[in-house]
């Protein structure tokens, strides 16, 4: 392994050591530590607190009105229970690290500092200010990258890289998510005596069936890049005791979102399922949305996903191809203040949120590679 290759595997084995699960989080003290190392480096600094012992890492350095974002998240999901060795210390077994974070995404991270620090050494950043921005609750409310892009001071150019485990291939997409809880009332009696009630269960029965077929009816929804989007019943719940008719049921609906919808929209469309499959009955219901992350895409022609096709056939690389991210992330928070961004990154999603987490030695490296290319081809 190359040097920067190598210093990115020491970093990566410190910062998997600092425990940021999310919740509660507790990125501070990591975000300090990256500083630290990155000020020693040259790099300007700025620790902002986002909430209490939360805080995202800024580095920069350059003078341009052109601003290359190098963007990833501090935290990471718990480790939960199974684990064949420590989730917060990296274990090397046959050119793979293992540990809470290697994938998602803490190798990233580790990637981009061992670039940035390439190019700063070499003095080889021309025309551009360069700019990790590491932040805190991605994983959860998207905390930090919101404080960041609504306070970063735009330029005449402003492109974000995300180093969101990707293989190390440009995705330009992510569908979004909303989820509602939408509660269906009956008429609550005695199981002995059903007709004197009306079943909140059953009526909630009928309203998933419904569900199925909405969804089934999204799947002919054809996206450019990203797939259709979809619907799910994820949690119901109801009654109250087995011997008494349950008046009142729920349940939590999943919706995986394409550009052009709302959370608005959806709650109307889904008002309008229950109007049709109750108009002739003497029920009523709740909807309420409690999660609302946008969609993001793209443009395929933009500068960012250009860039980034220039840095592969500057590394000698077949020119790649462009797909989308399957699981949530912060390109849409980006993108909403008026970035252009695209996602790429070491390791396999296949690997993020798992037990036993690990990231291949060969794709940390090249992304090494791949990010001080970027940074030379912008």
């Amino acid at each position: 392994m190359k040097e920067y290759g190598q210093m990115a595997v020491r970093l990566m084995k410190d910062l998997v050591k600092f425990d940021t699960s999310n919740a509660p989080g507790n990125e501070r003290p990591l975000a300090e530590y990256i500083a630290d190392i990155l000020r020693q480096e040259g790099f300007e600094i700025e620790v902002q607190v986002v909430a209490e012992n939360r805080a995202n890492m800024i580095a920069s350095f350059g003078q341009s009105d052109r601003n290359l974002i190098l963007n990833g998240h501090l935290d990471v999901v718990p480790p939960g229970s199974g684990w064949n060795c420590a989730p917060f210390c990296v274990t090397e077994k046959e050119g793979r690290f293992y540990g809470r974070g290697t994938c998602d995404m803490k190798g990233g991270l580790a990637a981009m500092m061992a670039a940035a620090i390439k190019v700063k050494r070499e003095n080889t950043l021309k025309n551009k200010n360069l700019v990790l921005a590491f932040v805190a609750d991605e994983e959860i409310n998207g905390t930090g990258t919101k404080y960041f892009a609504r306070h970063f001071e735009k330029g005449k150019q402003n492109i974000v890289v995300i180093g969101e485990p990707t293989q190390n291939q440009i995705h330009v997409a992510h569908r979004g998510v909303v989820r509602l809880v939408v509660g269906i009332y009956g008429k609550q009696c005695h199981s002995g005596r059903p007709y004197e009630g009306m079943n909140a269960l059953t009526l909630l029965g009928r309203f998933l069936v419904e569900v199925e077929g909405w969804n089934q009816r999204k799947q002919k929804l054809i996206q450019p890049i990203l797939p259709p989007p979809t619907v799910a019943a994820t949690i119901a719940a109801g009654g109250i005791k087995d011997n008494v008719i349950p008046g009142y049921g729920e349940v939590v609906l999943d919706f995986r979102t394409v550009p052009g919808d709302t959370a608005k929209q959806l709650e109307l469309e889904t008002e309008a399922v229950l109007k049709r499959l109750f108009e002739t009955e003497d029920v009523s219901w709740i909807i309420e949305t409690y999660i609302d992350v946008a969609p993001g895409m793209t443009d395929p022609e933009a500068d960012s996903v250009k860039i980034a096709q220039m840095a592969y056939e500057r590394m000698g690389r077949p020119k790649p191809g462009i797909a989308y991210f399957s699981a949530g992330c912060d390109l849409s928070c980006f993108l909403s203040e008026g970035f252009d961004g695209i996602l790429c990154g070491p390791g396999s999603l296949a690997q993020a949120h798992v037990v036993d987490e690990y990231i291949e030695g060969r794709q940390l490296e090249e992304a090494v590679d791949f990010y001080e290319s970027y940074i030379l081809s912008m």
